[in-house]
């Protein structure tokens, strides 16, 4: 079964150039984490799941925490905080940053990082 987590957004300062680490931007965050969540569905409790409010904390301090000068490197962090701490077998973490000049007409640039838990 998966969870999703839509568009979590977050004010950070990543970017190639000195403007966008300086400046910063707004930065939309996909999140999917697939985990065997049998005992959730038969117990209905929050303690036999993934805590959507911890996946999105995670995300924040991911991305609030060190400033990358790549999206990729961004979302494989992301990704990699969310298998260590969650009982996911897999991570899938979209970034996009809305608005960025490439000189030409672009309304958004996403990148897609998909990790598997080792073992």
């Amino acid at each position: 079964m998966w969870i999703r987590l839509k568009n979590i957004q977050v004010y950070a300062y990543h970017g190639a150039y000195a403007h966008e680490r300086e400046h910063g931007a707004r930065f939309e965050i996909d999140v999917e984490l697939e985990a065997p969540f049998d005992n959730a569905v038969k117990t209905d409790e929050l303690a036999d799941t993934i805590d959507y409010f911890e996946v999105q904390k995670i995300v924040v301090a991911v991305s609030t925490a060190k400033r990358f000068n790549l999206l990729e490197s961004l979302a494989d962090a992301i990704a990699a905080q969310l298998l260590q701490k969650f009982p996911a077998r897999e991570a899938i973490v979209r970034v996009r940053k809305p608005g960025v000049s490439a000189g030409v007409v672009l309304d958004t640039v996403e990148v897609e990082c998909r990790k598997k838990k080792d073992g």
